[in-house]
């Protein structure tokens, strides 16, 4: 029972060549050429293929670290004002991550402000199911600034200040939380809290506030994304040598066609020389019986003269012993 194979299209687009140009070294040159091109195109393909996973692979292990920069507004009507982060579509923090939390705030810089002094800043992280998942709290306050350097920088900086080039205002960034993120439950809202110093009830002076968030990526996973570029040329590499080996173990007709064509031809020539060599035997065979049915008929007819030979001189010598 023959074996099931592949078909190859190579093989195919060859017999359509004319037999006259097949036979020709113009017509082997131009087999060999298309062999070539179909290779090519066979390593083309997985190339392709092997980019496409590698490039996959890499994306699906290493993971994007978030990094969230937005406004927030505070309920000054509450004795502690807070304000809340929404993340858009449900938890935003991949599991795993190192979360941090910071706020960062446009203070002028007044003497209301130095006044203040110390304030607390509260941080809570806040479930789909409104349960707090962390808590962190610090204090914070407006950076001081000694009255020679306060003078000193009005003095310089008087011309910009009256044209409104710059201001007096400083930028602070206060990190309020840090949290690991698990798989339950997740993150979906940061609420924020400022909290007046014990005994007073004085809250700090701000023109703007900005909640800044973003993740941290186990070490692995951040080598991976770190270098993506590199593991994506190396993994893609590695998968299209997978698929040359599974292509030339598994599917060898399809990848190599002139291998296969000549061990076609090399097995047509093998079965024209068994059918001829057959051929030669059955012919000799006949021409055998051939030559043994005529000796057997030449044997009977010499028996047949030998016998009538043999009548005929009794005959004789009874006619001659009668008379």
């Amino acid at each position: 029972m023959d074996k099931c194979k592949l078909p190859n299209p190579f093989i195919f687009c060859t017999k359509l060549l004319p037999s006259a140009m097949g036979a020709s070294l113009l017509g082997r040159m131009a087999t060999g050429v298309a062999a070539a091109a179909y290779v090519l195109m066979a390593l083309m393909v997985a190339m392709v293929a092997a980019a496409v996973v590698g490039v996959g692979l890499v994306r699906w292990w290493a993971e994007e670290p978030l990094y969230v920069k937005e406004s927030v507004q505070f309920d000054y009507s509450d004795a502690h004002p807070t304000a809340l982060l929404t993340f858009g579509n449900g938890p935003a923090v991949p599991p795993g991550h190192t979360v941090y939390v910071s706020l960062s705030l446009l203070m002028p810089d007044s003497d209301y402000n130095r006044d203040v002094g110390i304030f607390q800043l509260s941080a809570e992280l806040i479930s789909g199911q409104g349960n707090v998942i962390a808590r962190s709290s610090h204090p914070s306050m407006l950076r001081f600034r000694s009255w020679p350097i306060r003078y000193a920088r009005t003095f310089l900086m008087g011309v910009p200040l009256v044209l409104g080039m710059t201001s007096e205002t400083q930028r602070v960034t206060f990190p309020v939380l840090k949290h690991k993120e698990a798989a339950y439950p997740r993150t979906e809202d940061i609420r924020l809290t400022l909290i007046p110093r014990a005994g007073t009830s004085s809250l700090p002076q701000f023109y703007d506030a900005e909640v800044v968030v973003h993740s941290r990526p186990p070490w692995l996973k951040e080598v991976v994304h770190r270098w993506r570029l590199t593991f994506c040329v190396w993994t893609s590499l590695y998968v299209f040598v997978i698929l040359v080996v599974f292509l030339v173990l598994l599917l060898k007709p399809l990848i190599f066609p002139v291998t296969v064509a000549k061990r076609g031809e090399e097995e047509e020539s093998r079965e024209a020389a068994a059918m001829e060599k057959r051929e030669v035997s059955e012919s000799l065979e006949r021409w055998q019986t051939r030559r043994s049915k005529r000796k057997a008929a030449l044997l009977e007819a010499s028996s047949i003269t030998l016998g009538t030979c043999s009548l005929q001189e009794g005959t004789g010598d009874s006619e001659s012993v009668s008379s």
